[in-house]
């Protein structure tokens, strides 16, 4: 992997696939960040990441065409050459067993085996969907109910994201999507505030 010197990450504007590895080898890693999901549990920790750094990497460099999975990208590629999931209805199975019922139990579920990838829907080539994986049990997901901001709380989430209060955080703490705090930061969403 060839080094480039970053004296501050956050002035990174347009992220490349070996720029966001090099920066999640250097200083994702070392916290202990060796996985999808623990890539997720230190996101929505509020713990930081540069300004601009894709908060969902492996989607973002899947559409860029660059993705090359997450062991390569957190700098590990050698350490398990290919783990020996169960098979897709064996997993299936298992989940089902365990009481999960849809994606975001899953997500969430704790007690995961290790022979069960934690993204099934990229592990799987038979994917056909969470319905499908998890059977009849299978429920919908409660929809997340989002809040109607207030002018007085966009001004807060400005002027917290100039403070670098990461979007992440700040969607929680107001009870808005990512999205909806990216959409502010960019001025597509309350511009004239």
């Amino acid at each position: 992997m060839r080094k480039i010197a970053v004296d501050n990450w956050d002035k990174i504007i347009k992220w490349s696939y070996s720029l966001a590895r090099q920066y999640a080898i250097n200083n994702l890693v070392p916290q202990g960040v060796t996985s999808a999901r623990r890539f997720d549990a230190y996101k929505h920790d509020g713990k930081p990441l540069p300004r601009r750094f894709p908060r969902i990497p492996d989607e973002y460099f899947k559409r860029k065409g660059t993705w090359k999975g997450w062991r390569d990208f957190l700098g590990n590629p050698d350490q398990r050459k290919r783990r020996s999931y169960l098979s897709y209805r064996d997993a299936g199975r298992v989940a089902r067993e365990a009481g999960i019922s849809n994606s975001k139990e899953y997500v969430n579920w704790k007690e995961r085996p290790v022979n069960i990838p934690s993204r099934p829907e990229y592990y799987y080539p038979e994917w056909n969907g969470w319905k499908d994986f998890l059977g009849s049990g299978y429920k919908s997901p409660d929809p997340r109910h989002y809040t109607k901001l207030s002018l007085a709380d966009v001004r807060i989430i400005k002027h917290q994201l100039a403070m670098g209060i990461t979007g992440a955080v700040l969607a929680k703490t107001f009870g808005v999507s990512e999205m909806q705090i990216s959409r502010i930061k960019k001025g597509e969403n309350w511009g004239d505030i």
